[in-house]
């Protein structure tokens, strides 16, 4: 009797390791594949924003990936805050086939305050931690929309006013045009109705070499802001 019972708990003991083994088996072949035919890997732009002399502004990282049927795209600005400004902008497909843009911009790790749209024309969800207020872009000039944008803000971060006014002044200095990951500081201008400055700084775009003791951090944080909502 007892090399019987000893042969089945051999054969019971040995089940869980040939399962096993088979499973890491399988389970690697399934991760390679997933590697050979994933998605494209993110793209990453870094640059920095000098002033007249060559002295360092700001650094700014770009990233962009392709997510199912749309695409996500994340400005870093690091240095012209005390806190990194994030802004993300994504397109997906939303119950109904329509697109939908999702927009959000935050200072640090502090609250966003978030735009949801479903393309040219259609009404916009501006919301908070707090509260979601709807409106038409078209509407964005009257006032009564401009006080609930700004109560939305200062639900989210009221820090965020002045961070846009100086993203915007370094914009008018690089004679830049704004890209669709903006939408929000151009939103968020139009609530005070800030005039451009009449005698912007001079700034001037380079790139940010890979091997800069500030582009590894950088880079991580943008890629960090890319995933932070799938």
């Amino acid at each position: 009797m007892r090399p019987r019972t000893q042969g089945r708990r051999r054969s019971r003991r040995s089940f869980p390791s040939s399962f096993l083994r088979n499973l890491f088996f399988f389970s690697s072949l399934l991760t390679a594949s997933r590697t050979v035919g994933g998605e494209e890997p993110p793209k990453i732009t870094l640059e920095r924003v000098v002033d007249g002399r060559g002295n360092r502004v700001s650094d700014i990282a770009g990233a962009s990936v392709k997510t199912g049927e749309g695409r996500a795209h994340v400005r870093l600005v690091r240095g012209l805050l005390r806190s990194d400004l994030v802004l993300r902008h994504e397109t997906r497909r939303g119950a109904e086939g329509k697109e939908i843009t999702v927009d959000e911009i935050r200072l640090g790790d502090g609250a966003p305050m978030r735009f949801e749209g479903s393309g040219p024309g259609g009404r916009i969800a501006a919301s908070s931690p707090v509260s979601t207020f709807r409106y038409f872009d078209r509407d964005l000039a009257r006032k009564t929309v401009r006080c609930n944008l700004w109560r939305v803000v200062q639900e989210a971060d009221p820090g965020l006013l002045d961070a846009v006014a100086e993203y915007a002044q370094t914009k008018q200095a690089l004679a830049e045009a704004y890209g669709p990951e903006e939408l929000p500081v151009l939103t968020l201008l139009a609530v005070e109705k800030r005039p451009p400055h009449p005698s912007p700084p001079a700034r001037r775009k380079v790139p940010l070499p890979d091997d800069a003791p500030e582009a590894e951090a950088l880079r991580a944080a943008v890629l960090a802001a890319l995933g932070a909502r799938a």
